[in-house]
Parts: structure tokens; sequence; C-alpha cells
């Protein structure tokens, strides 16, 4: 291949997991070899142990075949990490194949059998394919060593950066009030002429409002004498108002129970009149039953007296006697009732009218000493109030005196301690009744005798 038609062309070799290296193809001839030499290392030389000790021979290098297979690996990985190399280093190289391949063909085959030789010849060549391609060989180590140096010393650049930067920043803070009161500044004084015209202008207004002012303040101080006047005025009259809402309210709760006092009263007199007619009744009532029963009892004794005297005259006196005064009796009984009911219902009323008259009286002395005792005077007038007029009205409602006197809680202590009781009221019933009916078929069939037979008998 000619240098005309060299060209350059690069690929790249993965060394390792984490590392890919490119080379140049130029450098593949020189890898291949060392690769070959490698292997060629591993034949020629058939035990591990140095070699003077696996010949027993002094004149021999102390050196192992992993030894020698190692200082080739070393070459092959400076040649791996090799720079690009130039169209001129073309020829160089290819010598230093040729050495390679003479090398594998006729060194490393006496390296068993003629140490003493070809194993310094092996090395020295090696040595000399190293120092050749120096020029092409990169240091790793070196390189790696340049680089953290000038990192750490950029890293130190730039921390001595920062460290001018946050002394600078408080400056620069400073310089932004500094150039933003530089600019108020300069606005201002350009504003400057409108600003003092202005300021004139308001000057004269201000001046005039100060003589209106003036001409004014004696008619202020008027309307504040007259305001004051009026003022201590309207404290005098809602002063005078609140006492009369006070006097109000008084007089409006004393209204409310006067009033209810009054319907109370009402009521308890209206009780008292119709109790009244009742007594009146009651007297009549007795006049008349005392009348009759004495006309019916003088007539009955009359019968007795009479020396013709019969059971059967007898028996009409004594049933006459008996419904002339049963009537007055029965009045009597239902006016004593009535009495008595309207009594009580009266009596009610009249105390919750003597409450609700009394009650604002003693409401107002109870709050002068705790307003616990007004809350419980309160209480208890309306617990009175609300109690109900008819829990004084008997519930059971009787047709006459025998219907109450059988009603009795002594009647039917009677009937159920007292053997016989009520089948003996019942026959004496029953026989009274009968005998009531016997004495009227009588006083009929007398009165429906003819006058001639009666005088007969007479």
């Amino acid at each position: 291949m000619s240098g005309s038609l060299f060209l350059l062309r690069v690929r790249c070799v993965v060394r390792s997991p984490t590392r890919m290296v490119c080379v140049s193809e130029l450098l593949d001839p020189i890898l291949e070899k060392l690769d070959t030499l490698g292997s060629a290392l591993k034949i020629a030389i058939s035990t591990a142990a140095p070699l003077n000790v696996s010949s027993g021979n002094w004149s021999f290098p102390g050196i192992t075949r992993g030894e020698l297979i190692e200082r080739v690996t070393y070459l092959r990985e400076l040649v791996a990490n090799a720079h690009q190399p130039t169209a001129e280093s073309e020829k160089y190289i290819t010598s230093i194949v040729e050495r390679l391949i003479f090398l594998i063909d006729h060194t490393v085959p006496q390296l068993a059998s003629n140490a003493g030789v070809a194993v310094p010849s092996f090395l020295i060549t090696l040595d000399a394919v190293e120092r050749g391609l120096s020029a092409l060989l990169q240091d790793t180590k070196a390189l790696a060593l340049k680089n953290s140096q000038a990192v750490k010393k950029t890293t130190v650049q730039v921390r001595s950066i920062e460290t001018r930067l946050r002394e600078l920043t408080p400056r620069t803070k400073s310089l932004e009030d500094m150039v933003s009161r530089i600019e108020k500044a300069y606005d201002a004084a350009d504003q400057l002429p409108t600003d003092l015209e202005t300021l004139a202008e308001a000057q004269e207004s201000v001046s005039e409002l100060l003589n209106f002012a003036k001409t004014d303040k004696s008619s202020i101080e008027e309307l504040l004498e007259a305001i004051s006047d009026h003022e201590q005025g309207l404290r005098a009259k809602s002063k005078e108002a609140d006492e009369v809402l006070e006097k109000c309210v008084s007089a409006y709760s004393s209204a409310t129970s006067l009033g209810l006092a009054a319907a109370f009263s009402e009521r308890s007199k209206a009780l008292d009149w119709s109790m009244w007619g009742w007594v009146g009744g009651l007297m009549i009532s007795l006049i008349v039953g005392g009348f009759a029963g004495s006309i019916q009892l003088r007539n009955l004794a009359f019968e007795l007296t009479k020396a013709d005297a019969n059971s059967l005259g007898i028996g009409v006196n004594l049933v006459l006697s008996i419904l002339s005064v049963g009537g007055p009796v029965w009045f009597a009984w239902l006016s004593t009732k009535q009495i008595g009911q309207r009594f009580r219902l009266s009596e009610d009323y009249a105390f919750k009218a003597s409450i609700s008259r009394a009650y604002e009286g003693y409401r107002r002395e109870a709050a002068r000493f705790d307003d616990g005792l007004e809350r419980q005077l309160l209480s208890s007038a309306l617990a009175r109030l609300d109690e109900q007029p008819l829990r004084l009205v008997e519930t059971n409602s009787f047709g006459s005196p025998w219907h109450e006197l059988l009603a009795s809680d002594l009647v039917k202590d009677a009937v159920k301690t007292v053997p016989g009781f009520a089948e003996k009221v019942t026959a004496l019933a029953s026989s009274a009744l009968q005998g009531r009916k016997a004495a009227a078929s009588s006083a009929l069939a007398v009165n429906d005798v003819p006058p001639e037979h009666t005088e007969e008998k007479a």
C-alpha cells in the first residue's frame, strides 16, 4: 500500500465490560502478532516452573512462562491504547511486524532448550519495539494523574471565583440601590418644573380655603354650642324616656296581673251567686218537704187513730208520705252537692285572684334580694294558676241519693265482707216494690167502688 493511497481508519475494540478503545487499523497487525506470540509461548514452554529450575542449567535465566506472557500482554495493552499513527509511520510499523514474525518463528522455539541466549534476545526485542512505538504509546497512569491535577486546579479556581462573587453580591445590591435612587432623582429633576407649578397652585388653593375657614370659624363655634345644648337636652329626654319605659313595663305587668285577678274574681263571684241560688233552692225544697211531710204524717196519724183503720189505708198514706217527701229530699240532696262543688270552685278562683294581685309586689321584693328567688316565685305562681278547676269537681255523676249510697265505699265494703248482704238488699227492695204496687192497685180498686156499695158497707 503506497503512501498516497493510505487511508486512516479507526475501529473500536472492547477491552473490558466498561472500557472501549478505538485504535487505528495500522496497528492491527502488531496486535495480532502479539496475540500469536503469547500463544506460541504457551506451546514452546510446557512447564510453569522457572526455566533454570526446570532444565537444571545455571546459565538459564530464572524466569517463568507466565512472566514472559505478562510482558507480551503489557506491550499489547500499550499498543491498544496508542495514538492514531500518521501515514509516515507505516514503514516502521511494517518493520515491527517483521521483527515479531521472526521472533515467533525462530526465537520462541529456542526458549526451552537454549534459554540462556533466547530469553535475552526475546526481552531485548520487545523493549526495542516498545521504545520504537513510544511516540505513539500513551501512559494512562500519567495521563490520569495529569488530568486529576488539572481537575484540582480547576476546582480551586472555580471556588476562588465563587468566593469573589459572594463578596461582590452585597456590593452589587448596593450598586443597584444607588442606580435606582439616581434614576428616581433624575425623574424627579425632570418633573421638577411641573411639580413647582402644581405646588404654587395648591398653595393658592390652601390660602383660599384658610380664609374661608377663618370666616366660618365663628359660625362653627356657634353651631358647636347649639349642638352641645341639644345633646344635653337629648340626654335628659332619653333619661326621662327610660324612666317612663320602666314605668310602662311595670304598669303593663301590673295590668296583666290585675286583669288576671279580675277575671278570677269575676268567675268566683259568678260561682258565689249560683251557689246562693242553690242555697235558696235547698231552703225551698226543705220547706216544701217539711210542709208536705207534715200533712202526710197528719193523715197517716189520723188513719192510725181510727177505730176501723185497715192496713190498706195505712199503706196508701205511707206511700203518699214517702212520695211527697222524696222529691224535696232528692232536690235538697242535689242542692247540697252543687253548693259544695261551687263553694270549692269559688274558693279556688278567689285564691288564684289573690295570687294574681299579690304577685307583682312579691316579685319586686324578691328581685331586690335574689334572681333565683324571683324565678322560684314565678314557678310557684305558674304552678298554682295552671291547676285546672275541674280537679275539684267530682268525677262520678249520681242520679239519686240511693244511687250514691249504693256506689259508696261503705256499701261496697259491706258487700265484700257481710255474707248475703247483696241478696238481702235485693229481696228487701223487691218486696218494697211489690208492696207499693199492691197498695197502688188497692187504692185504685177503692176509688173504683160505686157509691152505693160504699154506703152499704158503711
